[in-house]
């Protein structure tokens, strides 16, 4: 029955069509959607490349626009923070050109304090920007100004052990500072601070900025000349002392042996209360090194707590072996003084018992 229903479907044509159209349309509905889907893909990825929505924070330096030949004005932050939004390019642009200027403007403002706008110019018109602080306090004074040596103020425990700072300058030397006049007044110092890393030994060349100090010690408002200068600290062993050398014979007896030094002496530096406590340094000396009864052998300075350096690494040591004939020659000595130490005294004893008589 089920074979004979096939036959009379697969003989009408008019079915055959009409299934034909319907899987057609089917299939271009389905091809439609997924070419709309596709597009509408592309094309959102295609909008957020174009113009891709990126936030930046740029620190801006502000500057202060005022009379600045008769006043000066204190208390302004150095550099502000601009934070910019929009396209990824003009963000990038912003970065790289470092077009932005940062700007409070106190001209007209009578000496004393003020709170200014900050106001921003150089930001392309399609990105937002806001900065902060968007109001600065600034102090508007007479200016006053007066020239004082620089101080290198430098951490000592950074230095390494052994070593001292044998000088340490400015370059330059003195400096102008300037603000209002009770601050000017109230400087008692102006101080140049290096960062130093811990176990100094080389010399050090480096750019400070300054601060200047009041008497207590306490930070003051000023402006300088110099933003900074170049500090230099010259690093050296803390003292130095010469030693002689003294021979620490091994595998063998001392007595059969000579040992001569080159150099005799040694210059050693580092710490003072190392040094003084050495007139000279033991050095080993393994008599098995030396193939023959004579030789000469290189001997490296021992490392010795407190020393930093010697002003040679290695020195010579020559070491001859005593011949037999002079030690014959010391031992009949020895005999014949000991004979007539002997002959001496009983000569003694006869006269004491004849002046005894």
């Amino acid at each position: 029955m089920g074979t004979w229903i096939m036959k009379k479907i697969g003989q009408s044509k008019i079915l055959n069509l009409v299934i034909s159209l319907l899987l057609t349309l089917l299939l271009f509905a389905y091809v439609i959607s997924t070419k709309s889907a596709t597009s509408s893909s592309n094309g959102g990825n295609n909008i957020t490349n174009i113009v891709p929505e990126k936030k930046a924070v740029l620190k801006v330096p502000l500057s202060l626009q005022y009379d600045n030949d008769e006043y000066v004005a204190v208390g302004a932050p150095a550099s502000v923070q601009v934070t910019i939004e929009g396209s990824g390019a003009l963000i990038s642009a912003a970065r790289s050109r470092n077009d932005i200027q940062a700007s409070a403007d106190l001209r007209g403002l009578k000496p004393g304090k003020h709170t200014v706008t900050v106001a921003l110019r150089g930001v392309n018109a399609s990105l937002t920007s806001t900065v902060e602080p968007q109001k600065v306090t600034v102090t508007i004074a007479k200016k006053a100004t007066t020239t004082l040596p620089v101080t290198v103020d430098y951490d000592k425990n950074k230095i390494a052990s052994g070593y001292t700072v044998s000088n340490a300058t400015s370059d330059p030397k003195r400096v102008t500072i300037i603000g209002p006049q009770t601050n000017v007044d109230s400087v008692a110092s102006v101080i140049a601070r290096p960062t130093l890393q811990s176990g100094i030994k080389d010399f050090i060349a480096q750019n400070t900025q300054l601060i200047a100090l009041d008497k207590e010690g306490n930070e003051v408002e000023v402006a300088f000349n110099h933003k900074t200068v170049n500090v230099e600290l010259t690093v050296a062993p803390e003292d130095s002392k010469k030693l002689s050398l003294k021979a620490n014979i091994k595998n063998g007896d001392a007595n059969q042996y000579q040992v001569s030094f080159d150099p005799k002496t040694i210059t050693a530096y580092g710490a003072s209360d190392t040094l003084n406590s050495l007139n000279d340094i033991s050095l080993n000396i393994d008599l098995n090194d030396i193939k023959d009864q004579n030789g000469t052998i290189k001997i490296d300075l021992p490392k010795i707590d407190g020393i930093v350096r010697y002003d040679t690494s290695t020195v010579t040591a020559n070491i001859t072996k005593n011949s037999t004939s002079d030690a014959s020659k010391e031992s009949s000595s020895s005999s014949s003084n000991n004979t007539e130490s002997s002959s001496k005294s009983s000569s003694s004893t006869s006269d004491s018992s004849s002046s005894s008589k």
